[in-house]
């Protein structure tokens, strides 16, 4: 599988709302959906209540599988998320309350009733290291890196990306293209 991993701390929290107007006016221009993420805890909790944030937790998977708790006020999550291709995932650019990239998973479940559908979604905050995205093909995942390039020098200085591909670190588009037909030949292969 290639894909793409990257964390890091945004510059400053003021950056914020400049690098989301940038982007809106990049997506505009481009032609890509994106999304406006603005979430905290009273958004995602229905039983969310007046004064429950000062002594309610949340639980957290974390990166070794174990749960941590995170107040209810921590909760919190901002920026945006830019959908550059249909049926590739969306790059977060999405920070918690501290400034660290962070993304929320969105899980839709079905549950057939007696007589009806029901859809209940789940909310998820991911405070793992890593955001990890799969890019799907060899151009998406440039336009990813080149993106990711511009975050780095305006945005996040200390940005960390790991590359399956290992295009971030050799900018080898030829080898790029070998790599994606490869994953594209094994996976008609296996099926």
């Amino acid at each position: 599988m290639i894909y793409l991993k990257y964390s890091g701390i945004i510059n400053s929290k003021n950056l914020l709302e400049q690098m989301k107007e940038e982007f809106l006016d990049i997506c505009e221009i481009s032609g890509w959906q994106y999304e406006i993420i603005k979430e905290n805890f009273q958004t995602l909790t229905s039983k969310a209540k007046k004064g429950m944030f000062e002594k309610d937790y949340v639980e957290i998977d974390d990166f070794e599988n174990e749960q941590l708790q995170v107040k209810g006020t921590d909760v919190y999550l901002e920026g945006l998320s830019i959908s550059i291709n249909k049926g590739v995932e969306p790059l977060n650019l999405t920070f918690d309350k501290k400034g660290q990239l962070a993304a929320i998973s969105f899980y839709t479940t079905d549950t057939v009733g007696i007589n009806s559908k029901i859809t209940v979604k789940k909310y998820e905050f991911m405070y793992y290291p890593y955001i990890k995205i799969y890019t799907g093909n060899y151009d998406t995942h440039k336009k990813m890196v080149k993106i990711l390039d511009y975050v780095k020098k305006k945005y996040i200085k200390n940005l960390e990306v790991i590359d399956t591909s290992f295009y971030w670190d050799n900018r080898d588009e030829e080898n790029l293209i070998i790599k994606f037909w490869k994953e594209r030949k094994n996976k008609q292969i296996t099926r």
